[in-house]
This record gives C-alpha cells, structure tokens and sequence, in this order.
C-alpha cells in the first residue's frame, strides 16, 4: 500500500499542481477555470455514489485499480485540448468527467484499505509514516513536473503521469483484498450521530484543497509572478516542494502525539495555524512571503489533516458501515471543493478577479473552524 500510493501521489502531483495554471495560459479566464472546476466537483458526488458500490462488491484494491486506470482517458484528454481547436471544450469536459471519477474511487478505495489494514495502537504512527511518504511524492512530483513543463512542454508532464498510474496499483496485488467482497452498500441503519460531525468536518478539507491548490497557485501566477511566463511552471514547483519538504519531519512527529492522545491539542492548533495562514495570502507580495505562506499552509495541514484522519479511520472501524461511512465524507469533501470553486467564481464577477480570490481566502480563513466540532473524538 506504501509502494503504491508513493507511485499514485507522485503521478497525481505532477499534473494537478499544473492544471489550472494550464488552462490559463491556453487563453482561458479565471472566471472559466473556477465554474468548470465547480460543476465537475459537483458531479464527482453522485461519482462516489457509484464508486462505493464498486469498492463494496469488487474490494479497495481493484477500486484503486478501476481509479488509476480511469486516470488514463482523462490525461489523453488534457493533453488534446491546445489541439482539439474548436472541440477544446470537449476534451476539457472529458477531463473533468474522467478525473472526478477516477478521484472519487481512488479515495473512498484508499481510506478503505488503510483504515482495515492498520494497526488501531499505532494507527497514529502509520498515518504519520503514510503522510511522510506522501510528501516524498510531493516533494519530488512538483519538481520534476515542472522542469518536464518547462524544458519540454506541460504535454510531456501528461505522458509521464499516465505511463505512472498503469503501474502504481500493481503492487497492491501482493496480497488479497482486505475486506469482505461481493457485498452491498448498506445506508440503513447508518449511525448518523456518531458519523455526522466528522462527515461535516469532510468539506473543510474539500475547501481547504482547492484554495491551498487552485486558488492560491492561481492568484500568485497571475497576480505575484506574472512576468515569468513559462518559467512559472519551475517556480511553482519550487516552492510547493519546499513547503511540502519542511513539514516532513513534522508529519513524522505529529504521528506520535497522536499515539499519545494528543490528536485535540494538534487538530486544533493545525486549524488555528491554517486560519491563520489564510488571512496571510492577500497580504503576501514577495517571493519570501510565498515561501513563508507554502511553508506554514503545509505544517499547520499536516497538523490537523493526521488528526482528523485518525477520527475518519476511528468512527469507520467501529461504525460497521465501514465504506458507506467512506463515502459520505468523500461526498462532504467534494461537496466543499465545489462550495470553494462556486464562492470564487461569484465573488470575482462581484468583486473583480484580484479581489474575488482575497475574498475567498478570508472565507476560508473562518470556515476551518468548523473542524473544530471533531475536538473531542480527536483525543
């Protein structure tokens, strides 16, 4: 599981760090960017739907198997798109269509599989170790993708991703399925009390997502580093590898507090430290500013993301509805990447571009406090 999600995160990072800021520089408005995102991460609801039916009969592995492989005809799309001339809204829905599936299976599929395969006394430690390998990915990813972008084209980055994800699930088939297959997804008597916090909790994290990506990638590329043109793909992923690469050794720390019962004290002080970060963002001008921003928007996430994924496995082994439990906070998490993406379009047509996006930082700033409601169950 280590192996292949280390292959799946170092693919998925490649492009999507990328992706908005393509689209822009193909001619496309931000306006544009925000209402497609928005609409595709609507429909990556009913998506989760449909994968965790998948998941429950077939089992996570093949899930993560359908996602990666779902990862394919979205990417051969992206790449058609400066090509496809006047069918370039086509390729961009195919994109979209593709990659919304693909991302609603691989995560309801993935949770599923680490949260039946780990350790419940150390289950804090492994999340951390999980993190850190993530953040191997992610440190490498951006780097390589945007040296790729840059000395060849954003085209070639597509490639390398697609040739990643026909590998990255091979090694999971070392073993069985973890979970019982050739079953239904049950919804009836569902623990809504004991779930529904932390399903609400979920679209933090969808909104958190695609501010501390898309929002923010875009506002300093048009707004604080408009003059490097393709060199900009370089510079992005300069700086989110060493935020990424900083809160490293934090990722491995934080694990072990949470081993110990100290989950509330690092949810909250990861919450406060982001709410913190994003009040920052309008403010940031210079290079060090982004650096300081990339730096600090990483721990504080780590911080409350190792958290609150102990909660998430928590409540999903001891609900008994262990995939449907999944897939509601996945439709919580979409639902909030959509929430971003709609408030963002329509305060930019309010507001004006510059000042829509401030608007969005300052919104997400307070609404990270709604994670706080899962305090409690993360002692």
């Amino acid at each position: 599981l280590y192996t292949s999600r280390l292959i799946t995160m170092f693919a998925i990072n490649i492009v999507n760090l990328f992706a908005a800021v393509y689209l822009y520089k193909l001619g496309y408005d931000l306006s544009f960017i925000a209402l497609f995102y928005a609409v595709f991460y609507v429909l990556r609801i009913p998506f989760a739907v449909i994968a965790a039916k998948f998941i429950a009969y077939f089992g996570p592995k093949h899930g993560i198997l359908m996602a990666n492989l779902l990862r394919i005809p979205s990417l051969a799309a992206f790449a058609l798109v400066p090509i496809a001339g006047d069918h370039a809204l086509w390729a961009i829905a195919a994109f979209g269509l593709f990659q919304q599936l693909s991302a609603a299976a691989y995560d309801i599929a993935y949770t599923t599989d680490f949260s039946k395969v780990k350790h419940a006394e150390r289950a804090g430690r492994e999340i951390g170790t999980m993190q850190v390998i993530e953040k191997i990915a992610r440190v490498a990813s951006p780097i390589i993708g945007g040296i790729v972008a840059s000395l060849w084209s954003p085209q070639a980055t597509i490639i390398l991703a697609a040739i990643l994800f026909m590998f990255s699930a091979l090694p999971l088939f070392a073993s069985v399925e973890p979970t019982t297959t050739k079953v239904k997804l049950r919804v009836s008597g569902f623990p809504w009390r004991l779930g529904l916090p932390s399903i609400i909790s979920q679209s933090v994290v969808g909104v958190d997502y695609v501010v501390s990506g898309m929002v923010w990638t875009l506002f300093i590329t048009v707004f604080l580093f408009a003059g490097l043109h393709e060199n900009i793909y370089i510079a992005l992923g300069g700086l989110a590898s060493l935020g990424v690469a900083v809160s490293m050794v934090a990722a491995w720390v934080f694990g072990r507090l949470v081993d110990r019962h100290k989950g509330d004290v690092l949810l909250t002080l990861g919450i406060i430290g982001n709410t913190i970060t994003h009040l920052f963002r309008p403010f940031t001008a210079t290079t060090t500013g982004v650096m300081g921003v990339s730096v600090a928007n990483e721990t504080a996430t780590s911080a409350y993301s190792l958290a609150f994924t102990r909660v998430l496995f928590d409540i999903a082994d001891s609900s008994g509805f262990r995939i449907t439990y999944l897939m509601f906070a996945e439709i919580m998490l979409a639902f909030g990447a959509a929430l971003a993406c709609g408030l963002m379009y329509v305060a930019m047509a309010l507001l004006g571009d510059k000042n829509g996006m401030i608007g969005v930082f300052i919104f997400t700033a307070f609404y990270e406090l709604i994670m706080l409601v899962c305090r409690r169950a993360a002692r």
